[in-house]
């Protein structure tokens, strides 16, 4: 007799699309697995694990992974921003959305200019 195996194809469509976002924001921010992995305190081979989609992410590591990969814990989910506010995106909003999606190195160089023209001498961590 067979065992019985409940569907997961949603769980499974979810999972997949959690990895390919994984993989998209690691490499946005120039990162390998064994960097990330030692950001997080986890195995290479776990957070390996998380990129092609074979094992879930616990909940309460979603925020430390989203800050390893520079970005928020909605984009990493998948999730739609709700805009607050009303109209298009501001031309500073929209110049700080593309620095988000560019490499930590070239971020980094970006943040570094602006803080000198602002005068903050405060360094780009």
């Amino acid at each position: 007799m067979r065992p019985f195996i409940l569907p997961v194809t949603m769980d499974n469509d979810f999972n997949q699309a959690m990895a390919q976002r994984l993989i998209r924001l690691r490499k946005l921010s120039g990162l390998t697995q064994v960097d990330v992995a030692k950001l997080l305190g986890i195995s290479q081979g776990t957070y390996a694990h998380y990129e092609r989609g074979f094992r879930r992410i616990p909940l309460e590591r979603i925020p430390h992974i989203a800050e390893a990969l520079n970005t928020n814990e909605e984009d990493l989910l998948g999730l739609e921003r709700k805009n607050t506010k009303r109209g298009p995106a501001s031309g500073l909003e929209r110049r700080f959305e593309k620095i988000q999606s560019l490499p930590a190195k070239e971020q980094r160089f970006v943040i570094e200019m602006i803080d000198r023209v602002l005068g903050d001498g405060v360094k780009a961590s």
